[in-house]
């Protein structure tokens, strides 16, 4: 049976409008599930080196500000190669992730659903590819609501054959923040946690019951695995909150990424120790790392865990970048007991995946894994998973105070009846800035 929405095309692309009395009746097809929680995630093994930021800076984190003409660029590639139908809908979320009850006509202007009509092959690689752009909000689609959103990529029309979802924020400066970074109060932790304290004024805003009506998201580095979500003002004055010398606003402080650069196939470049070629596949060997968790701090400038795709050998950095195999060896005397080795990194999706566990080889005394990836230059840290609750986390890197990280404080506000999740702050600071 065809599907009952309406389609619409012009000369760039095709659309499809939902009736509104199917949108209505969705919720009820639902009753008794347990909603779902989006995050950023790959479907499809065919799809890599995705990527959403503020267009054109690509260190930049998914986060604009409403009725701004600031976009976000999504970018991937499909190693399948050839001219595939990707389409893309957003998704607006509570401050838990879970989808809004608000129906898309309440915080979209334009059209529910819109094609990916940027894309481009690959030329002059061993890997054929094609690489899927995209600019948005734009003419087509406008975010008229501040919030958490999703947006959720599928083949052929088909919202069932999802292949990414990516999380992006859209803020509303409704309300001030002022914040400092530094080492954690508590004694036990001040040489190695950072601590956030911050001050939300809100003046002018219709707030009631501040405690319930208003929350507060800490992140590091734009990092989802260890954001801090439950928290609580120490002390509260008319239209402000402060939160101030508490360990649940401090963060492990980590230390400086380690990276890699393999920008080119021609030679060896930072890092990597032997550069070859196999049955026209290119092959980088990276230097051994080595263990730091009871190293002195040594201060290296960073990116905070991102990669940036691109090639030295060629103009084109989105279609002429090559795709290679990628050696990593972390030297180990015995495997470390009780849990796993992992890489971790914006490229991993700051997710402890399968695809980037490391393998103990007994021949090597070592850890290793080898990768498929981007021509590009990429930061990295290894996290060791315990299943023994008195093994340390840091096992691998460590912690120094002194160590540079960034710090993104959300605050979102819900008034008593409403139904979505608004977010009325965003403020970006470094512990270097203080």
């Amino acid at each position: 049976m065809d599907s009952p929405a309406v389609r619409y095309c012009t000369n760039d692309s095709c659309f499809r409008r939902i009736p509104v009395l199917l949108l209505l009746l969705i919720p009820f097809f639902s009753v008794g599930q347990e909603p779902e929680v989006y995050q950023d995630k790959i479907y499809a093994d065919n799809i890599r080196t995705v990527q959403l930021y503020v267009d054109p800076l690509m260190l930049t984190d998914p986060i604009i500000p409403l009725r701004s003409t600031t976009q976000l660029r999504l970018a991937f590639d499909d190693l399948e190669g050839g001219k595939k139908n990707y389409y893309y809908t957003i998704i607006q979320c509570n401050y838990d992730w879970t989808a809004s009850v608000l129906s898309p006509f309440d915080y979209l202007d334009g059209f529910q659903e819109q094609d990916i009509p940027d894309y481009e092959f690959s030329f002059n690689t061993s890997q054929e590819y094609t690489h899927y752009s995209l600019l948005f909000p734009n003419r087509y689609i406008t975010i008229t609501k501040s919030g958490n959103y999703i947006i959720k990529v599928y083949l052929d029309s088909d919202p069932e054959q999802v292949v990414l979802t990516k999380r992006f924020i859209v803020f509303d400066g409704l309300a001030q923040i002022y914040s400092e970074i530094r080492p954690a109060e508590d004694v036990a932790l001040s040489r190695s946690y950072q601590q956030v304290n911050f001050t939300i004024s809100y003046r002018g805003l219709p707030v009631s019951n501040p405690l319930a009506e208003l929350k507060v998201a800490l992140m590091q580095n734009f990092r989802w695995d260890n954001m801090i979500t439950d928290v609580t003002p120490q002390f509260m004055k008319p239209e402000m909150l402060e939160y101030y010398y508490t360990t649940k606003t401090s963060f492990p402080a980590g230390k400086e990424f380690r990276y890699f650069d393999m920008r080119t196939t021609r030679y060896q470049t930072d890092r990597v120790r032997a550069l070859s070629e196999k049955d026209h596949s290119f092959l980088f060997t990276l230097f051994n790392d080595d263990i730091r968790n009871n190293q002195p701090y040594l201060y290296r400038q960073d990116v905070n865990g991102k990669f940036i795709p691109g090639t030295l050998d060629y103009f084109n950095q989105e279609a002429q970048s090559e795709y290679a195999w990628v050696t990593f060896t972390l030297p180990v005397d015995y495997p470390l007991k009780g849990g796993k080795v992992f890489l971790f990194g914006q490229f991993t999706g700051w997710q402890l995946l399968p695809l980037y566990e490391m393998h103990y080889n007994s021949d090597a005394s070592a850890y290793k894994t080898t990768l498929y990836l981007k021509e590009g230059y990429y930061e990295y840290i290894y996290r060791f998973v315990s299943s023994d609750a008195d093994a340390p986390a840091e096992l691998i890197e460590g912690n120094d105070y002194e160590a540079e990280n960034t710090y993104q404080i959300l605050v979102y506000f819900r008034p008593f009846g409403a139904r979505y999740d608004q977010v009325i702050a965003y403020k970006a600071t470094d512990n270097f800035n203080r």
